[in-house]
């Protein structure tokens, strides 16, 4: 896979809004900024407000966006005349899983630091306030037994969803109904890394390896660990969710050659 190297211009102290998007096939990338943190406000084009309006920013100094992942952060300019880049850190994807090696992604070239002086409108402007979340409590789903449990297997004839092989004749391996919140655990019988995505809704990833996680967020896309386990609970409250899902493996790989299930919405 060909990799072209951008250069961005980024005044030292000036800070700016980034949507970044994994648009591979099969690539995770660990992405990092030098010497800055990221101060992530969204994933998957949903606001960490909506989870925790008292809390709508996470900082942290490298964050990993499996395929079909999206992260959206404000990242500060470094100092005047410093260089600095876009990377994305090496990744490890299990003793099966294919080579992930780290690769700069973008030049970040600074130039004259943020003043006073500047026209208006380029200077730093305060983010607008969220609206109010109503924060949704989920404890009870959280606690029940799944709802479904999905396992991911694979072999040399392909990769499999509970023993299934994705085929467009095959039914529903699920029924999900409109209204509800249900408890999913998905688990990764493989040696190697699967991101599970699934078509229309979001979910909060609440529980990795059944131990919970300090930070749940709302996802599209979770990545699921090798030979462990994430617990989600699916979010089908929205009425305009209609017809027949999918969920399936988001390593395009995987996805082709098995690793899909159908699950209609009524």
């Amino acid at each position: 896979m060909a990799w072209s190297v951008l250069a961005w211009r980024l005044r030292g102290g000036e800070r700016q809004y980034w949507r970044i998007v994994n648009a591979t096939a099969d690539r995770y990338v660990d992405l990092q900024v030098d010497g800055q943190p990221l101060e992530i406000v969204a994933l998957d084009g949903i606001p960490i407000a909506y989870r925790d309006p008292a809390h709508p920013t996470r900082t942290e100094n490298h964050f990993l966006v499996p395929p079909a992942g999206r992260l959206e952060a404000i990242v500060t300019g470094p100092n005047s005349g410093a260089r600095a880049t876009l990377r994305s850190l090496c990744v490890d994807t299990g003793p099966e899983g294919d080579a992930n090696p780290a690769m700069v992604l973008a030049d970040i070239i600074s130039a004259m630091p943020v003043t006073a002086s500047l026209p208006k409108g380029t200077d730093d402007a305060s983010a607008p306030d969220h609206p109010d979340h109503k924060v949704v409590d989920l404890q009870a789903a959280e606690q029940t037994e799944p709802d479904l449990v999905g396992t991911f297997t694979e072999d040399k004839r392909g990769f499999y969803i509970n023993g299934q092989l994705y085929k467009a004749d095959l039914g529903p391996m699920h029924v999900a109904h409109v209204g509800t919140y249900e408890h999913w655990r998905i688990v990764n019988a493989t040696r190697e890394l699967h991101p599970m995505h699934i078509h229309q809704v979001h979910f909060l990833a609440f529980a990795e390896n059944q131990r919970p996680v300090a930070d749940p967020v709302w996802l599209e896309t979770v990545n699921v660990p090798v030979g462990g386990s994430v617990d989600v609970v699916m979010d089908f409250t929205d009425p305009v969710i209609r017809g027949m899902s999918l969920f399936h493996c988001h390593l395009l790989n995987h996805e082709d050659k098995g690793m899909m299930a159908k699950i209609p919405f009524e």
